[in-house]
């Protein structure tokens, strides 16, 4: 199924490896502006497996357009999948499958059980689907997915490889099987490497190890992503402010792609970190403009930021838009509407990213000649040895009285 980050390189890349891919890359509710089917994205295929014919239909999450550059994905729209899919799995059983399989990039959470109180854009999904099909592939969150959903078994198997997902679907329909379906756990160590692939890789990081081991800095303990408000996030979003000269920062968490792991801090294990190679955003913001924003990254039902060079308190209890409490700058003085600020922010946010409208909202908005990355090196090697992270929560909820 095409994801949001499909996506990410523009579709004059995106078209390149689909023509250059050996398999289907599906996604059936992404149309043209107009409404108009495109054509070089696939919508449905029939597969035959032994003598048995196969259907199978994806679907992108319709939080492409704000989880990818805005740019990206000009003139696509997604639309809501249940109606086309149910018209497609029709069209398909009429073709000659036997079976419809949907591979949705959209993804739900559940209890820790992954089968219990599951909630998410793939469950509202299958409870709005009017047609049979037979199973349901999700992914997106990175979350342990294995229920059961208004009758349609529904996996995802975590991320980065460390699970697979295994559906037996009866093939004889007489016998009222049930379909078996698991979220089987991987040791990647434990099975044997493909030689073929092996030689690949190991061409490739051959070429590019003078560069992904160049040494950056020491970290005395690792710093994990781990909750919305984590030290890491907080040493990003400076390292942002520091390297444009803003007066705050802005950082997305969806960005901050994995935790930095204790000792060596090199080139590579820092791209891992930041690999979207996002230029950073000067947003000259007026008190009023930058609490609108601020509002904006409230209204969600988690905070999904960190900031820089300002502390925020909010209410969560109150109605999005009415949240924020109040708002420290760096210097302990209150934002003042009537101030202008320089807000930094990467592209990503500045073009429509998580929503936000970030850009919109601002007097001028104008891209550096800085990348995300760079910012974070140049910085690391700036501060003392051993680094250490800010620990504070910068946006914080008020204590309940």
């Amino acid at each position: 199924a095409l994801g949001n980050h499909e996506f990410d390189w523009g579709t004059d890349t995106l078209r390149a490896r689909m023509r250059q891919a050996k398999f289907g890359i599906f996604g059936a509710n992404v149309r043209y502006t107009n409404g108009r089917d495109v054509e070089w994205i696939r919508n449905d295929t029939i597969i035959t497996r032994a003598k048995t014919r196969i259907g199978i239909v994806g679907w992108s999450t319709l939080a492409t357009p704000t989880t990818t550059r805005a740019s990206n994905v000009v003139g696509l729209r997604f639309d809501p999948p249940a109606p086309i899919v149910d018209s497609i799995a029709t069209a398909l059983r009429k073709r000659g499958a036997e079976f419809v399989i949907v591979v949705a990039h959209a993804g739900a959470f559940c209890s820790r059980d992954g089968a219990t109180s599951c909630n998410g854009e793939a469950i509202d999904f299958a409870r709005q689907l009017t047609t049979r099909v037979d199973a349901i592939i999700s992914g997106h969150t990175h979350s342990l997915v294995n229920a059961d959903v208004s009758g349609k078994p529904i996996v995802q198997a975590r991320s980065s490889g460390r699970a697979i997902d295994v559906i037996d679907i009866p093939l004889e329909r007489y016998g009222n099987f049930p379909t078996r379906h698991e979220v089987r756990e991987i040791v990647s160590d434990t099975l044997k490497p493909d030689a073929a692939v092996e030689a690949i890789v190991q061409r490739a990081v051959e070429r590019v190890a003078p560069l992904v081991n160049r040494h950056v800095a020491t970290i005395p303990a690792t710093l994990a992503r781990q909750g919305n408000q984590y030290p890491l996030g907080n040493l990003i979003a400076d390292a942002q402010r520091w390297a444009a000269k803003g007066d705050v920062a802005i950082m997305n968490n969806g960005g901050i792609r994995t935790e930095l792991r204790s000792g060596e801090a090199t080139y590579g294990s820092l791209f891992e970190i930041l690999p979207f190679g996002n230029v950073l955003y000067s947003l000259i913001m007026t008190g009023a403009q930058l609490r609108g924003l601020i509002e904006a990254m409230l209204a969600k039902s988690s905070v999904d930021d960190h900031v820089s060079g300002m502390t925020i308190k909010y209410d969560p209890t109150k109605p999005p838009g009415s949240r924020l409490v109040s708002v420290t700058m760096s210097d302990g003085s209150a934002l003042s509407d009537l101030k202008t600020y320089n807000v930094i922010v990467n592209d990503f946010l500045a073009t429509g990213g998580e929503g936000y409208h970030a850009g919109e909202r601002a007097s001028s908005a104008k891209p550096l000649n800085i990348i995300d990355l760079d910012a974070l090196i140049d910085y690391l090697r700036s501060l003392p040895i051993p680094v250490t992270a800010p620990a504070e929560v910068r946006i914080a909820p008020i204590t309940a009285q």
